[in-house]
């Protein structure tokens, strides 16, 4: 069964809905929101990198997160819907989300956890992330339709990476994320290749 609507991106649907709309009612573009988070994303990186917060780090984990959610609502609102504000949307997240991971390494460079560097966490866990995307993106233009699986969804990753820099717990965090996109991505393969291959016999 899809986890979609217990995604919790849901859980701040009452947050995002009237901001996006009051945007979109004053005339701001979806694709400005877009790329607000991306810069939001990069003072985060900027500031940490400065500070070592990690109460800040989590807040712009949030926001970054929170107008990824806000752009779709304008452009909902404004009936400004189209494949390329879809395309520029998607390709802007996962550029947010390397420069969220990437403010680890430059904060804690030569610290490990479980006895692996902090790099190499990084490495992996923006590898799991991206082939989730991948996995779902490639199983739609295969005409997939089963598509919203796996509990460690975008929402899910960046929600539980705030929780542990909250408890000043980053990098345990980063450990948790890297096992929830490395594992929903192989459970994306699984459940996408096993939804082609019944297709296929359905020919």
């Amino acid at each position: 069964m899809s986890p979609s609507k217990y995604r919790v991106r849901r859980i701040f649907r009452w947050l995002m809905q009237p901001i996006g709309e009051r945007l979109a009612g004053a005339g701001v573009r979806p694709d400005t929101v877009t790329y607000v988070s991306l810069q939001l994303a990069l003072l985060g990186l900027v500031l940490f990198f400065l500070t070592l917060n990690q109460w800040l780090y989590a807040l712009f984990v949030f926001l970054v997160g929170l107008l990824d959610g806000i752009d779709g609502v304008v452009a909902r609102a404004a009936g400004r819907s189209t494949p390329m504000g879809a395309f520029t949307d998607s390709i802007i997240d996962k550029v947010s989300e390397i420069i969220l991971l990437l403010a680890l390494i430059l904060g804690f460079p030569d610290q490990a956890v479980l006895g692996v560097g902090v790099p190499i966490w990084v490495m992996l866990c923006i590898s799991g992330w991206l082939l989730t995307s991948y996995s779902r993106s490639r199983a739609e233009a295969l005409g997939v339709k089963d598509l919203d699986v796996g509990l460690g969804g975008r929402s899910e990753r960046l929600f539980t990476l705030i929780i542990f820099s909250v408890f000043f717990q980053v990098l345990w965090g980063l450990v948790v994320v890297t096992f929830m996109g490395v594992l929903t991505a192989a459970y994306r393969f699984y459940h996408y290749k096993r939804e082609l291959t019944d297709s296929y016999h359905q020919i």
